[in-house]
């Protein structure tokens, strides 16, 4: 992801700003993880699909990167769909 945003013309402060945003999502997202990893999967599809609903389009979108993340970083690729 880096590279692409490197190659589009994107500041290293862009970039890690970005970084910073979705990982601020994410951590409140994981306070919910002793519920278990797929339970939060739902919150944050649920929450994408509300925000995007409501035209809040940025934040929808934020939030498809902290579930990317996510889903990297906590989720089995047996259990993705």
């Amino acid at each position: 992801m880096l590279g692409i945003a490197k190659k589009i013309g994107s500041s290293e402060s862009e970039i890690k700003a970005a970084r910073g945003r979705d990982g601020r999502l994410l951590s409140g997202y994981l306070v919910n993880l002793h519920r278990g990893a797929a339970p939060v999967r739902e919150l944050m599809l649920a929450d994408i699909e509300r925000f995007q609903s409501l035209g809040a389009t940025g934040y929808a979108d934020d939030l498809r990167t902290a579930l990317k993340r996510f889903t990297s970083e906590f989720i089995d690729l047996k259990d993705r769909r």
